[in-house]
């Protein structure tokens, strides 16, 4: 029951801020000549996943508690990948928010830069931990 409520919490709080996540994103990559990113729902699902995992356990890191990393939560989703990078915040409590500290963080600023990179999902889940995913599928 807990995982079904914390399911719904984050897909409320990726609906609600899509439109806004994609004109964030793909401005900071404007200002740098780099092409626009689309959603995609696999990658938001292996998002979503470790959110999951990091609210349900406790805990706040890149590898889930399964021995999981970024690549593999995107594989068991379907997304064939070439390339992929993972963003996580937790404390930020609006998008703009958790976007400025991203942009003014080198390693995180790197990967929304990543010239090779076409997709992204987002999610924010309970306790305001934020993941987002970043991949090019089928190279």
């Amino acid at each position: 029951m807990l995982r079904i409520a914390l399911i719904g919490l984050l897909l409320t709080a990726v609906s609600a801020n899509a439109q806004q996540a994609r004109q964030l994103l793909n401005g900071i990559r404007a200002e740098q000549g780099l092409p626009p990113l689309s959603p995609a729902p696999r990658l938001e699902e292996a998002a979503m996943a470790h959110a999951l995992d990091m609210v349900e356990n406790g805990f706040f890191a890149h590898d889930g508690t399964d021995g999981s990393t970024v690549g593999s939560r995107a594989q068991d989703q379907g997304y064939g990948w070439c390339r992929i990078a993972e963003n996580i915040a937790q404390g930020q409590k609006s998008l703009p928010e958790v976007m400025r500290a991203w942009v003014n963080s080198p390693g995180h600023r790197r990967n929304i830069l990543l010239s090779d990179i076409t997709d992204y999902g987002l999610v924010r889940a309970q306790g305001d931990i934020w993941v987002l995913v970043l991949g090019r599928d089928g190279c």
